[in-house]
């Protein structure tokens, strides 16, 4: 060795474990895209999946919308297992109240005002819908 030249310092090594790491990481990442390609194209995305707010799921209690949920309070829930308004009713029969919560969902999705709503209730379920204390709605005008 020439004493005018020192010989370069030896390159630095990386550990053998960093190197496993990195080829664990990769391999890792490559089995994740190969199986999504292959499996998740068929998958539809949870929002597509979700039924619409009017559709009976057998066992799962029918959420009211927020304009339904203003007026459900004028109706009995007639369920049979239970003595509540609609809108306090918690029971998820789909002959009761979520058959009457769809409905009224409907009925305020369609902008009906709260006599309209009271017509079509008691039309599909009788006078015993509406809470004793509801005013009844007002009558219709005869066409003359």
């Amino acid at each position: 060795m020439d004493p005018e030249f020192p010989s370069p310092p030896a390159p630095r090594r990386r550990p053998r474990w960093l190197s496993i790491l990195l080829i664990l990481a990769l391999a890792a990442a490559a089995g994740f895209f190969l199986v999504r390609r292959f499996t998740g194209s068929s998958v539809a995305p949870v929002s597509a999946a979700k039924p619409a707010s009017d559709t009976l799921v057998p066992g799962s209690p029918v959420l009211l919308s927020a304009k339904a949920a203003i007026v459900a309070d004028r109706y009995n829930c007639l369920c049979g297992d239970c003595f509540d308004t609609l809108g306090k009713c918690t029971c998820a029969r789909d002959q009761g109240s979520n058959e009457m919560k769809s409905t009224l969902n409907r009925l305020a999705a369609e902008k009906k005002s709260v006599p309209e709503i009271d017509s079509a209730m008691i039309e599909k379920y009788g006078a015993k819908v509406l809470v004793s204390g509801a005013p009844p709605p007002p009558a219709t005008p005869s066409g003359k």
